[in-house]
């Protein structure tokens, strides 16, 4: 008897399609992993949750492996330091900038307004903020939900709203922004 399909196998081919740089195409997932669209939908919420749901897994690893990376630097250059490698990562990331030129204004709404992508980034951010204040290294200026808020819509304007007007992302002057927030 065949196993039967999965929640994790609709996200794991999802996250492989993304990751070759395809479009997301329910139908072709759904015939790819053997269930219905009505279960695929139920199972996902929808192509855009699915997206910012593979999207959002993929880069909290990458901050986790920064963060465990830069664990030797302490306050404000540990916390610059791990969101310039962040910024780094996205902006070489293959797959997102696939992503972003083939179907930019998706992407931008999904990256970058309210909702499931941004809201876990900021909670992210600020977890690493207060992690490094918990620590005695870092003292808040401001409330660590803004600073964190006010981080991601840095690197927003920086890497993600620059792909519409099709100029390069300005990483060294997000961070030098950022590191302005943080001090």
């Amino acid at each position: 008897m065949a196993r039967r399909p999965t929640p994790a196998d609709a996200y794991d081919a999802a996250t492989r399609t993304y990751l070759a740089g395809r479009r997301l195409d329910m139908r072709e997932l759904a015939a790819e992993i053997e269930v219905s669209r009505n279960t695929l939908y139920r199972w996902t919420g929808g192509r855009e949750q699915l997206l910012q749901d593979v999207i959002w897994s993929l880069s909290d690893a990458t901050i986790d492996r920064i963060w465990a990376e830069t664990s030797r630097r302490r306050g404000t250059s540990r916390l610059v330091e791990a969101l310039r490698r962040y910024l780094v990562t996205i902006v070489e990331s293959r797959a997102l900038q696939e992503f972003l030129r083939n179907e930019t204004y998706v992407a931008l709404r999904l990256l970058t307004s309210h909702g499931s992508f941004q809201d876990r980034l900021v909670a992210k951010v600020r977890q690493l903020v207060d992690e490094e204040a918990a620590r005695g290294a870092f003292t808040p200026r401001a409330d660590t939900e803004l600073l964190a808020y006010a981080a991601v819509r840095t690197m927003e304007g920086f890497v993600y709203n620059d792909t519409v007007v099709r100029s390069e992302p300005e990483v060294d002057q997000a961070v030098k922004v950022i590191r302005l927030l943080l001090e």
